[in-house]
């Protein structure tokens, strides 16, 4: 029998962040029927060519998750962002990105806040399965909410197989992510500022809430880009850097480390997971720990072509596939329990 699979779309709803990706790389490679519902119009459909989209427009994502989702008809429900519609009695599988919500409530909107907080326990409870992104994820699950370890699977993300080396070294250090608080872009302009000499610094990504950054000399904001401009500047930095004071995983660093770019990231989510030994690793907000370790990788290119070397070896180990195949199993066993 094809497993009838109901997707929570909201992170697939404006531009593609973390979750986004995480929720699209898996849902093209599930198999079953895959609907993904959602409460506002899907604008970006690259890679769901063989998933039904099913649009009920609502005023506010949770309402219409709590209110409308549970009345779709399916066998099983993949809540990507966590949490879950607390009505209905359609099997579940939550997957859980972080607890940055609960643990840094200022870093956040006020809506990311009540629409995740007030619903995450009641979620974990009634899911059947819990997917979790790294193993810190898994275990925070377990300490936090005392959820059975033995309900949850790792299912780490990925990076697509777009992202590969290729290209010289050019002359910038690139970030790629959301503008935000939590990204530690603070960290990373101070400890850009005391570079000598100073090559210019890309910023790639969305603007997020909450963090503006004022036009610099030496700085350039590219906004959001697609996958192969983003491949493109991976490429050819002369070195990628991802500050974040807070993660649950940190698919860039990833995609960089894949593409070739000498990497410099906090120890933060998941990146000591994959990273530990492939890229120069600095504790969050330590700008001058972040500051050493991008001189020392602009002032060596034996460091930046060994670092090149190693970043896409580690990063073959973490592929969408293999994801996609542990949620097919979690999303079969969770079916199961109807």
């Amino acid at each position: 029998m094809t497993l009838r699979i109901l997707i929570d779309g909201r992170p697939l709803v404006g531009h593609r962040t973390g979750i986004g990706v995480h929720t699209a790389e898996i849902a093209r490679r599930l198999g079953g029927h895959r609907l993904i519902a959602s409460h506002a119009a899907i604008a970006d459909r690259e890679g769901l060519d063989g998933c039904e989209l099913r649009v009920d427009a609502a005023p506010l994502g949770v309402i219409w998750q709590q209110l409308v989702l549970p009345r779709i008809e399916a066998d099983v429900l993949w809540g990507p962002h966590g949490t879950l519609p607390l009505a209905g009695d359609v099997p579940a599988v939550a997957t859980i990105h972080d607890f940055t919500s609960i643990t840094m409530p200022g870093r956040h909107r006020i809506q990311t806040i009540l629409s995740f907080n007030l619903f995450i326990a009641q979620s974990l409870t009634r899911a059947k399965r819990v997917a979790a992104v790294s193993r810190r994820v898994a275990e925070e699950t377990v300490r936090g909410f005392a959820i059975a370890r033995t309900k949850i699977e790792i299912v780490p993300n990925g990076v697509d197989e777009l992202f590969s080396p290729g290209g010289d070294e050019g002359d910038y250090i690139l970030y790629v992510g959301t503008l935000e608080p939590r990204k530690g872009l603070d960290d990373l302009l101070d400890a850009w500022r005391s570079l000598s000499p100073r090559p210019r610094l890309i910023l790639c990504g969305s603007a997020g809430w909450g963090t503006k950054i004022a036009d610099e000399a030496g700085i350039e904001k590219t906004g959001f880009v697609d996958r192969e401009r983003l491949r493109a500047l991976y490429r050819g930095a002369r070195l990628f850097v991802y500050p974040s004071r807070s993660e649950g995983f940190g698919i860039p660093p990833l995609e960089a480390m894949a593409c070739g770019a000498p990497v410099v990231a906090t120890r933060v989510g998941a990146i000591p997971e994959y990273a530990e030994g492939a890229a120069l690793l600095v504790e969050p907000g330590d700008r001058d720990g972040l500051q050493r370790a991008m001189q020392r990788a602009l002032s060596s290119r034996a460091l930046r072509d060994e670092l090149r070397l190693a970043g896409p070896a580690r990063a073959a180990g973490y592929r969408w596939d293999r994801s996609a195949q542990l949620m097919n199993e979690l999303l079969a066993e969770a079916a199961r329990c109807a």
